[in-house]
């Protein structure tokens, strides 16, 4: 799968593939924003049944508006997920991609220079922090759970709200030019700690800066696309 550029991006493709489990649901970024919008509201009130017009416009113009501001930043995918774990449970959460600007280097030693730019004299607020080797190459992964505002405003309400999430982000650099991928994963159902890093350590192990040989079978196995079963374990044995 290649990332879906808006309307505005150079005509260049970005050589930037990767491999999206079942389960994960992506936002055309490249279409027309109105059958979104129709589309996020629509789903919106199926969710929030007692929400009403006007909470529900304001959701969709705060995403809209966020995704915008996003795609300016270099956001080339956005995909929300909703999986069943082992227990029956649901584990849901959001991931997006971004590609950013790096110093000119070797690329193998980007990963230390991000990990030296988050170091912070806070231990007990320092993050879990690591570099994972990927088929793509050296990934800096970092693990963090933090407190995220909620504008009442972007809901249409009063007052204003907080939710804690988990995220661990994946840096990897391009191999041949002066950029590199950021993608994060995202979730708020903290009690699936394990499961969380597993199915993000398969997506990251899906990213690839060359294309693909050949085109993948429509039930192409997610070991087999992303580098192996065992991926998984790469990020879950270096944080335990």
């Amino acid at each position: 799968m290649r990332p879906d550029l808006p309307a505005s991006a150079p005509g260049e493709p970005i050589p930037l593939w990767y491999v999206l489990p079942d389960g994960f649901h992506p936002v055309d970024l490249a279409a027309d924003p109105q059958p979104r919008m129709e589309e996020s509201f629509d789903r919106l009130a199926v969710v929030h049944p007692s929400a009403t017009t006007d909470q529900l416009v304001a959701g969709v113009l705060s995403f809209e508006s966020a995704l915008a501001r996003m795609v300016a930043d270099g956001l080339v995918h956005f995909s929300s997920f909703a999986l069943r774990t082992e227990d029956e449970g649901l584990l849901t959460g959001l991931c997006q991609i971004f590609v950013v600007d790096r110093a000119p280097g070797d690329p193998n030693l980007y990963p230390r220079q991000v990990l030296k730019a988050q170091r912070t004299d806070d231990a007990a607020s320092a993050p879990h922090r690591a570099i994972v080797p990927l088929p793509c190459g050296p990934a800096a992964v970092t693990v963090c759970d933090r407190v995220v505002p909620v504008p009442g405003a972007c809901f249409g309400v009063a007052a204003d709200g907080a939710t804690e999430v988990r995220s661990v982000t994946f840096d990897i650099a391009f191999p041949g030019t002066p950029e590199a991928a950021a993608l994060t994963l995202t979730t708020e159902a903290l009690e699936y700690e394990e499961e969380f890093l597993e199915i993000a350590t398969l997506v990251a192990a899906g990213i690839s800066f060359t294309p693909p040989t050949d085109a993948p079978s429509p039930d192409l196995d997610v070991s087999v696309a992303t580098g192996g079963p065992n991926a998984g374990e790469d990020i879950r044995s270096v944080f335990g």
